[in-house]
C-alpha cells in the first residue's frame, strides 16, 4: 500500500521524534511519523520530565548547551500544545534540592561558573544545595498533547507501523521507508528519513550509532503528608514531587537489553535509598511501578544530524536520560541542518 508523499518521514514516535516532527512541520515540510507502538509510550512516557540533567557538571557541556536551548523553548512549546490541545503540559520552575556530599564541591564551582543561582539550606538536619533554576515537566501530558496537536497541523502520525527497510534509489541515496502495519506492507516514498528510535537505534540499519537500551524502573508513590513541590536529587535516586503532590520515586540503571520486567529488588532498594534522606516517604503508598528502556550511548551524547554514509538519512537520537530535556532543541537543530541541506 502506497502512503501519500511526504518531504520527510519520522520513524520513532517518542518525544524526541514528535518534536522533530513539529518542527519539521513548521518549516513547511510534509511529514509523516512511523511508530512500531504507540507514539509516546516508551520512554517518554516513563521518565520524570526532568528538565535538567540531574548533576549537569558530569555532562559533556554540549549536553548542557542542548538543555539551556530546549528550557528556553518550552515555555512557547507549553503555550502552543495548550491552545492546539486543552492539554496543560504543567511546565513548572519548581527549584531542585541536590543532597549529595560527594560532590558539593564541583556542584558549587560549576554553577559559579555558569552564572547560575544557588543558596544552601539546612533542614532535617541536612544540607541541601537549593538550585531554584531547575525545571520539570509532567512527560505524560506531552506526549499525548504532541500526538494530539500533529495532525492538526498536517502531520501524518501512523502508529503500529515497524520500519522493515529504508528504500533507496540507484544513486544510494535513502528516499524512503517500508513498514509494517496492520499485516500490510506501507510504502512511502520520496522523502528524506530521520530516526529517532531511541533505545531501539542501534540495530535499526547497518552501522546504527552504538545506542544500546537501559533499563530504569521508577515508582509512584502517594505520601501521607505532602513534601514540598520540586525535585529531591538524592545520593542514589531522586524524587520529584508533582504538582498534584504524588511523588515520583527513580530509577534504576539496568542493563537487562529490552526486558522491561519490574522487580521487587528495585521497588526496595529505591525506597531504601529514599527513605534515609526523607523519613516522610516511611509511610508512602506505591501506588504504581513501572519500567523504560533508555537509549545509552557509548560516548554520551546525542547523535543529531545527517548519517555519514547514506544521503537522505538522518538521526535524532541517544539522549539517554534526557531525552525529554533536550527534545526541542534537538529538533531545531536537526531541522536547521536539513534546511542546510535542502539549501545547498
Amino acid at each position: 500500500m502506497n502512503a501519500p508523499r511526504h518531504d520527510a518521514i519520522v520513524v520513532g514516535g517518542g518525544a524526541v521524534g514528535m518534536c522533530s516532527a513539529l518542527a519539521l512541520a513548521q518549516s513547511g515540510r510534509r511529514v509523516a511519523v512511523l511508530d512500531r507502538g504507540l507514539a509516546g509510550a516508551e520512554s517518554s512516557w516513563a521518565g520524570a520530565g526532568l528538565l535538567a540533567p540531574m548533576r549537569p557538571w558530569d555532562y559533556p557541556a554540549s549536553i548542557w548547551r542542548l538543555c539551556v536551548e530546549s528550557r528556553a523553548l518550552y515555555p512557547a512549546l507549553a503555550d502552543t500544545l495548550l491552545r492546539a490541545t486543552g492539554i496543560d503540559v504543567q511546565f513548572l520552575e519548581c527549584g531542585a534540592r541536590l543532597h549529595d556530599p560527594r560532590c558539593h564541591a564541583r556542584a558549587t564551582d560549576w554553577l559559579e561558573r555558569q552564572g547560575l543561582a544557588y543558596t544552601w539550606e539546612r533542614d532535617r538536619g541536612i544540607d541541601w544545595l537549593r538550585m531554584p533554576w531547575f525545571g520539570q515537566i509532567r512527560n505524560p501530558r506531552l506526549v499525548k498533547a504532541l500526538r494530539m496537536a500533529l495532525p492538526g497541523i498536517g502531520v501524518t502520525v501512523l502508529e503500529h507501523a515497524a520500519m522493515r527497510r529504508l528504500r533507496v534509489d540507484g544513486d544510494g541515496r535513502v528516499t524512503g521507508v517500508e513498514a509494517r502495519r496492520d499485516g500490510e506492507t506501507l510504502v512511502l516514498d520520496g522523502a528524506d528519513v530521520v530516526l529517532a528510535t531511541g533505545a531501539w537505534s542501534g540495530g535499526i540499519v547497518p552501522d546504527a550509532p552504538p545506542v544500546t537500551p537501559v533499563r530504569g524502573q521508577m515508582l509512584l508513590l502517594a505520601t501521607p503528608r505532602p513534601l514540598p513541590a520540586g525535585v529531591w536529587l538524592l545520593p542514589d535516586s531522586y524524587l520529584v514531587v508533582r504538582a498534584d503532590g504524588r511523588c515520583l520515586l527513580g530509577a534504576t540503571l539496568e542493563d537487562a537489553g529490552f526486558d522491561k520486567t519490574v522487580t521487587a529488588s528495585a521497588r526496595v532498594r529505591l525506597r531504601d535509598s529514599a527513605e534515609r534522606w526523607l523519613p516522610e516517604l516511611r509511610g508512602a503508598t506505591v501506588v504504581q511501578q513501572w519500567s523504560g528502556l533508555r537509549p545509552g550511548i557509548t560516548d554520551g551524547e546525542p547523535v543529531i544530524g545527517a548519517d555519514a554514509t547514506r544521503p537522505g538519512l538522518w538521526w535524532n537520537t541517544g539522549h539517554y536520560r534526557n531525552g525529554l530535556a533536550m527534545a526541542p532543541a534537538s529538533a531545531r537543530r536537526l531541522t536547521a541542518a536539513m534546511d542546510g541541506a535542502a539549501g545547498g
